[in-house]
């Protein structure tokens, strides 16, 4: 921070101005000096205030002006720069007005027709915001001869969304070919294709896979397109990435499994793989030295039961288990097309998920978000689960529920209380429930957790929902939604109901 001369307004400190603003743009956030990659909007009292301070007079006007275009949603406001009449050419004048605000835009949202306007008369005018760091470029339909005004050396995030057909693949392989070039400083990139098929797909893997192997200070990367094996080579032997999400497709399995003994996916801290079965990444967890923060694997079929356990323990291996901090297992929006499970199959013992097979879990003690979100039957009664959690004294986001509906044993609604004393921190929740029973005697009656704020009951069996709105709003008194899934999700709606009343009759 800037020191203030004896005698001198505090105000007038830069560091303590922008600070001062930060409050302005987003009350509950402090604000730091517009050279960091993340960038807030500010609320509309928060406009207000700065259009406000930025009239007041000149030494107020630079930082309320670069707090105020700092983030743009739209192209919109810089258009208004200019006279409504684009279709003649633009003077001189009128490029001063707009170069007045550009240069202060560091964050840009292009998703509209008002901003592709600008871009068209921006053409012949690279790098037309000298200070923009980070884009998100969200026009389905591509149109990437628009793009070219805002690529440039400062750039150091880049989020592509795009809807791919054969009519755009032209144009988007020749954007991809001078991206490397156009902004050699990407730090953090995200490709969302939405791609069809595997087949599709592919046509446009070699010119992707070049691009990102040739951003050489590329960090963090989440892409949902094909890459070849020499792309997902770099990706997960690369010491520099510290954060990946990729999708893998089945023609890619056999590469995961064909990777070297030495070091994979050894410098993240954050990964995500899609499409995948659990089976041909097992091999990756390898090293003691992949300190993971979090780990995020959308498989394509549901693990036996074996396989996970042989997953978990892997995991688990010390000193991995301190610093996961967040662990999620899923089948939602994978990519692949992978034949299905019956109803019939899954409830085999072979795919079952009891406290046995997910005992590793239990040493992960700074865990703060557990996910487990598959076609597996979960089979866990109350001592099991609390026996589980008792080793997740930092928890707060749980979910462990079966998407097939599948359940061999519930938890309770005793064994909620239980729970809520086993992870004090817990605020969302997510599991199968039998809520026929509604204790009124019996351990954990005395509890009263303030923290949990969302509860989700998917195919739990209830009888009275009077009752358990009741039993919620008086043990979970800070649960302000609950919402069940299936045959009983009236039930739940309506015990949700009961619940609302009970705090309204509380406050009141």
């Amino acid at each position: 921070m800037s020191l203030a001369p004896p005698n001198h307004n505090p105000l007038l400190v830069e560091d303590i101005f922008y600070v001062i603003l930060g409050f302005l743009s987003e009350p509950n956030r402090g604000y730091s000096k517009p050279d960091i990659v993340e960038i807030r909007t500010p609320p509309k009292e928060g406009r207000r205030a700065l259009v406000a301070l930025a009239r007041t007079c000149h030494i107020l006007s630079e930082p309320s002006l670069n707090c105020l275009w700092r983030k743009l949603d739209s192209l919109g406001p810089l258009l208004r720069c200019f006279k409504k009449d684009l279709r003649r050419p633009l003077s001189l004048a009128e490029w001063c007005i707009n170069n007045r605000y550009s240069h202060r835009v560091q964050e840009l949202e292009v998703s509209d027709d008002e901003s592709l306007v600008l871009l068209k008369r921006a053409a012949s005018k690279p790098n037309f915001l000298p200070n923009l760091r980070v884009l998100i470029w969200d026009i389905m339909d591509g149109r990437l001869t628009f793009i070219r005004p805002l690529l440039g050396s400062q750039l150091v995030s880049f989020k592509f969304c795009l809807v791919f057909n054969p009519g755009n693949c032209k144009e988007l392989k020749s954007f991809l070919k001078t991206l490397p070039s156009h902004c050699p400083a990407l730090k953090s990139v995200s490709f969302d294709f939405d791609l069809l098929d595997e087949h599709v797909a592919e046509s446009i893997s070699p010119v992707l896979s070049r691009a990102v192997c040739s951003l050489e200070k590329l960090a963090h990367l989440d892409i949902h397109a094909p890459i070849d094996a020499v792309a997902l080579r770099h990706l997960v032997m690369s010491p520099q990435f510290t954060d990946l999400v990729i999708t893998i497709w089945r023609s890619q399995l056999e590469d995961i499994s064909l990777l070297p003994s030495d070091m994979p996916f050894s410098g993240m801290k954050d990964i995500t793989l899609c499409g995948l079965d659990l089976g041909s990444i097992t091999g990756g967890l390898r090293s003691e030295s992949q300190m993971f923060s979090s780990i995020e694997f959308r498989l394509a079929v549901p693990p036996t039961s074996q396989l996970t356990l042989s997953f978990l323990t892997l995991l688990a291996s010390p000193p991995r288990r301190s610093s996961l901090q967040s662990i999620t297992l899923t089948q939602k929006n994978v990519t692949t097309f992978s034949p299905g499970h019956s109803k019939l199959e899954l409830e085999d013992i072979h795919y079952s998920l009891s406290r046995d097979i997910l005992q590793p879990l239990v040493f992960f003690h700074n865990l703060h978000e557990l996910v487990i979100h598959l076609k597996n039957p979960i089979s866990l009664n109350n001592e099991e689960l609390v026996d589980l959690a008792r080793g997740w004294p930092l928890l707060r986001f749980l979910r462990l529920v079966s998407t097939s509906g599948l359940s061999a044993k519930y938890v309770t609604l005793q064994g909620l209380l239980l729970l809520a004393v086993a992870c004090p921190k817990l605020d969302f929740l997510e599991l199968c429930l039998d809520a026929r029973d509604v204790p009124t005697t019996g351990a954990g009656m005395d509890v009263r957790s303030a923290s949990v704020k969302v509860l989700r009951c998917p195919w739990s069996p209830i009888n009275d929902p009077r009752l358990v709105g009741m039993f919620l709003s008086k043990h979970f008194p800070s649960v302000d939604w609950v919402m069940g899934q299936g045959m009983y999700g009236n039930q739940w709606r309506r015990a949700c109901d009961y619940l609302q009343r009970e705090d309204t009759a509380d406050v009141a």
